[in-house]
C-alpha cells in the first residue's frame, strides 16, 4: 500500500495524522510525506532550517519517508492558484493507493489550498484514489466550517500507546511551534478525547472524502 500525505507546513504530519502514519509504516505500507510549500511569514522564513530539521526528525520518528519539491511553491500562492499546486504534487498523487490531508475548511487558508489542490488531483473521472482529510488543532477546531459545517469525524483509526507515543514526539520535535493546542500534553489529550469518544484508550479521527475500497 503506497500512502501519500500531503502538508501545508512542517508539523501538520505529526499533529494532523502521525499515529497513522506511525501505524500504517508499521504495517509495511510505504508512507510518503509531501511538503509542496514553503513558509513565507516572518517567523517561517526566519526557522525554515529548524522547521526543515524537525520535518525530517518527525519523519523519521514516524516511520514516513519526506518529500520536498526541488523548487517548492510560495505558500502564499496555494490557496489562490490551487491547480498550479496541482500540477506540482500530481505525479506524487498519480502513484498512491491513500491520500491523507487537510479538511478544506480548516481556518488556515495554506491547509485549504492544500486540500483543494488535493480534490482537483483525485477527480474520480480520472483516477480513483481513496482520500481522507484530518484534523489540526488550532485550525480545524477554530474555523467556521464548510457551508456553515464544521469538520465531523466518520472514521477512526485506533492506535496502541506506542502509536501514540510515536505522535507526541514527533510533534514535541517543532520546538518553535508548541503554542497552546499543539503542545505534546495536548496532543495526547486530543488522541485520549477522540478514543474515548468510541471506547478505546487513543484514536485519531478523519473525514474521508473520497472511498472505493
Amino acid at each position: 500500500m503506497n500512502v501519500l500525505v500531503v502538508i501545508a507546513h512542517p508539523d501538520d504530519e505529526a499533529l494532523g495524522c502521525g499515529g497513522t502514519i506511525a501505524k500504517l509504516a508499521e504495517a509495511g505500507a510505504t508512507v510518503d510525506v509531501l511538503l509542496p510549500l514553503r513558509r513565507c511569514d516572518p517567523r517561517g522564513r526566519a526557522t525554515w532550517d529548524q522547521l526543515l530539521t524537525a520535518f525530517s526528525r518527525s519523519c523519521r520518528i514516524l516511520g514516513a519517508r519526506q518529500l520536498i519539491p526541488d523548487s517548492p511553491m510560495d505558500e502564499t500562492d496555494a490557496e489562490p492558484r490551487p491547480h498550479i499546486l496541482h500540477d506540482l504534487i500530481l505525479p506524487w498523487i498519480e502513484r498512491a493507493d491513500l491520500v491523507l490531508t487537510h479538511w478544506p475548511g480548516d481556518v488556515n487558508q495554506v491547509h485549504r489550498g492544500v486540500a483543494r489542490a488535493v480534490e482537483i488531483a483525485t477527480r474520480p473521472f480520472r483516477r480513483r484514489i481513496d482520500v481522507s482529510c484530518f484534523e489540526v488543532p488550532t485550525s480545524t477546531d477554530q474555523a467556521f466550517g464548510v457551508g456553515g459545517l464544521p469538520f465531523v469525524a466518520n472514521e477512526h483509526v485506533v492506535h496502541d500507546a506506542t502509536h501514540a507515543r510515536l505522535k507526541t514526539e514527533a510533534a514535541a520535535t517543532y520546538g518553535s511551534e508548541l503554542v497552546m493546542g499543539r503542545r505534546p500534553e495536548d496532543v495526547e489529550r486530543s488522541l485520549r478525547a477522540r478514543g474515548a469518544s468510541i471506547g478505546v484508550p487513543f484514536a485519531e479521527a478523519f473525514a474521508v472524502a473520497r472511498r472505493f475500497r
